[in-house]
């Protein structure tokens, strides 16, 4: 009983002297959950929620699983894209929270271009300040990912769908988007990995003491 409560006392001593490190890993939100077979597109609705973060517009669509404007041949390669160009969209957290917005991926929304096009971001922070960053897009290639700078502790991340008006069809500066990957604010602390070592090796020695101690006495 002696060892274990000088054991305990050291323990939590340990803990509160150890560095403690926010931890929240990225999380990815893909629509691969909106596949369905067919050759033409289907509706996904006006917002979708997924793993805490909100991605919300207009109208949403999906290309079907043997369109061949999907940018891949499997269903984590399902893209979201806008019916009508000029669409704003938006990523928050659903629980209006700050995040970082690490990096998404685009892809042309009507295959076989031969140019590019831009597509900026516009990131949003609690005191209203803004941050803007331009991605070219390939026509000439399916999903390519793109890395954000500086889009830290956002509140809102808005970007629009094509520069050019009209039914998707008829416009060639659209894009598709998927595999958003975003880090929530900190939820809690934990101790870096290295700590956790020393602490551990620590208590060990700890232990070994009070029982030389303990035989000594004896």
């Amino acid at each position: 009983m002696l060892i274990a409560r000088i054991v305990a006392r050291g323990l939590l001593a340990a803990v509160a002297a150890f560095p403690m490190v926010a931890y929240a890993g990225p999380v990815n939100i893909n629509f691969s959950s909106f596949s369905q077979p067919g050759s033409s597109w289907a509706f996904a609705g006006s917002s979708v929620t997924q793993q805490g973060f909100t991605v919300a517009g207009t109208d949403f669509y999906t290309w079907q699983a043997s369109s061949p404007n999907l940018p891949g041949l499997n269903t984590a390669n399902t893209s979201l894209f806008d019916f009508y160009a000029g669409t704003g969209d938006s990523i928050t957290d659903a629980g209006n929270k700050a995040f970082t917005l690490n990096s998404i991926e685009l892809a042309p929304l009507i295959a076989g271009g031969t140019g590019t096009f831009d597509v900026t971001f516009i990131g949003t922070f609690a005191n209203n300040s803004t941050i803007s960053q331009t991605f070219v897009v390939s026509d000439s290639k399916g999903l390519q990912l793109f890395d954000f700078s500086g889009f830290s502790n956002v509140v809102d991340v808005s970007f629009t769908q094509g520069s050019n008006g009209g039914y998707y069809g008829y416009q060639n500066t659209g894009y598709q988007f998927d595999d958003i990957s975003l880090t929530p604010a900190g939820a809690g602390a934990t101790p870096e990995p290295s700590s956790l070592l020393l602490l551990g090796t620590g208590l060990v020695g700890l232990v070994g003491m009070v029982r030389r101690k303990i035989g000594v006495r004896a």
